[in-house]
């Protein structure tokens, strides 16, 4: 498992790209909740959608096989709401599940990756 966190238009995608070439198949966890070994967008809309931490580790065979996407949500302000507070905290907690369970870990901003855990 290959993890690639940063904001929104960071540039993850396409540093992903350059590293694996195109992927043949694109999980959108904002649009389905299916995971097919490949690349995995949108954790934060998944989690938005209900998928917690309980859904990823039932999957986790094949998320080994994923290059998965993290659109950073946590920093800033927090939410007022208690709604998107839960969200927010639910999505960091997540991110750290997957950043320990992956075999790499990078930081993407500005289109420049950051190498924070691995080879």
């Amino acid at each position: 498992m290959h993890v690639i966190i940063g904001g929104k238009f960071q540039g993850k995608r396409a540093y992903a790209e350059r590293l694996y070439g195109k992927f043949r198949h694109v999980s959108d966890l904002e649009l389905s909740d299916t995971i097919i070994p490949g690349l995995v967008v949108n954790v934060h809309m998944g989690v938005k959608r209900g998928l917690g931490c309980d859904y990823f580790a039932e999957r986790i065979s094949v998320l080994r096989k994923c290059v998965i996407i993290c659109t950073e949500i946590c920093g800033g302000i927090v939410p007022i709401d208690e709604a998107s507070r839960r969200w927010r905290d639910e999505t960091g907690r997540l991110y750290q599940t997957l950043a320990r369970e992956a075999e790499i870990v990078d930081r993407v901003f500005a289109g420049l990756a950051l190498r924070l855990k691995g080879e």
